[in-house]
């Protein structure tokens, strides 16, 4: 008897099991190494990893630190417009701290206000400004100082060395404020315009 085969018509497809869902799975006994891996799951799209964004506060503006200087330049500024005023009224060979206030006083009080308006504005020229009033300031200090006890008569070592004593620390204190005008980022951030 001959063994008869079926065959199938030209035209019918034949059936490929692999086609959609890969290639057919080995039989269990094989190890897990030599299976293969169907790459149509693999060759989907990874997720973009996730980025946190922490948001830090902006320092842009007039407060802190430079509120603070525009309030204080401005009272300062103010009360040196009164001192040059008193010191018009007692102006004479007699009294020199007056003609030190005379001539400090004014100077001092127009760039203090003008500090003050600086920064108010933002401007970048507030920074030049308010260290200039905080050396004119030491100066004025000094110079009161100095002054002051020249007028006293003989000086013992005691206050020459109270003497010293106010003058560097005016200095020390005048640097150290004047260190914030170049070192804030407030500042940088702020006086821009």
């Amino acid at each position: 008897m001959a063994k008869q085969e079926t065959q199938q018509p030209p035209y019918a497809p034949q059936p490929n099991p692999s086609a959609q869902y890969g290639p057919e799975p080995k039989p269990q006994n094989t190890p897990y190494e030599e299976q293969p891996v169907n790459q149509q799951y693999f060759a989907q799209p990874q997720a973009a990893p996730v980025q946190y964004v922490i948001m830090a506060k902006s320092l842009k503006g007039v407060r802190g630190g430079l509120a603070f200087f525009m309030i204080a330049f401005s009272i300062y500024g103010i009360n040196l417009v009164s001192a040059f005023f008193s010191s018009l009224l007692t102006i004479s060979i007699s009294n020199p701290e007056g003609i030190v206030s005379v001539i400090f006083a004014p100077i001092t009080a127009t760039l203090s206000i003008t500090s003050a308006m600086l920064i108010g504005m933002q401007k970048k020229l507030a920074r030049s400004f308010s260290v200039a009033t905080l050396m004119a300031s030491f100066l004025y200090i000094s110079c009161s100082v100095v002054v002051s006890a020249i007028v006293e008569g003989p000086m013992s070592y005691g206050f020459i060395i109270v003497l010293i004593s106010i003058i560097t620390t005016s200095m020390i204190i005048t640097m150290l404020l004047s260190v914030y005008f170049f070192s804030s980022r407030a500042v940088k951030e702020t006086l821009v315009n």
